[in-house]
Parts: C-alpha cells; structure tokens; sequence
C-alpha cells in the first residue's frame, strides 16, 4: 500500500474509532483531518448536547483515543456547532467526515 493509502486508511480508522466511542446518538458531526507530512491529526465534534458537562465528558473519551493512535499520529480536538467540510485548513489533508 502506498503512504497516501496508509494515511488515508489511518484517518478513516480514526474516525470510525472515535464515532464508535462516542456514538453516533451524541454527535450531529465529525471530521477527522490528518496532515500527511507530520501524521498531526485534527479530530472536530459537533455535539448534540454542547454543553460544557457533556464537552468535558466526550473529552475524556476523546484523551483515550488519543492514547489509542499514540504511535501513529498526534491529535488534536474542536467542538464546534456544525461540521463545514470547507473549513479544513489544508485541503491536501486527508479526511474522514461523518454528518
């Protein structure tokens, strides 16, 4: 398999990981975006419930995935009102977006 395919394949596990953590009955989104140079990775939540009670709560979630992919990539995390697929800050990232 080749880099791209690797990250790709990387990304979408990720994001299957995480929407499975956290259930699909808790988000109204989320982008995973993966930079292919550094393997830092932007996971973003939009949240039913935003409130800061359930932010925290997904937070502790979200630490353990990033132990999960500890090796494999750094990651990051934003909760946001809605997913915009126009927003990723590098449109060359990999993607992986449920919404």
């Amino acid at each position: 398999m080749s880099d791209v395919n690797d990250l790709q394949a990387l990304t979408t596990s990720i994001g299957e990981y995480t929407l499975d953590t956290l259930g699909k009955e808790t988000v109204t989104g989320l982008q995973v975006s993966m930079d292919g140079v550094d393997h830092n990775g932007r996971i973003t939540v939009a949240l039913k419930d935003n409130s800061d009670a359930e932010q925290k709560r997904v937070l502790r979630e979200l630490f353990e995935i990033e132990q999960m992919y500890f090796d494999e990539a750094a990651l990051s995390f934003d909760f946001v009102q809605d997913i915009d697929e126009v927003s990723l800050l590098h449109p060359e990232a990999k993607s992986f977006i449920y919404a």
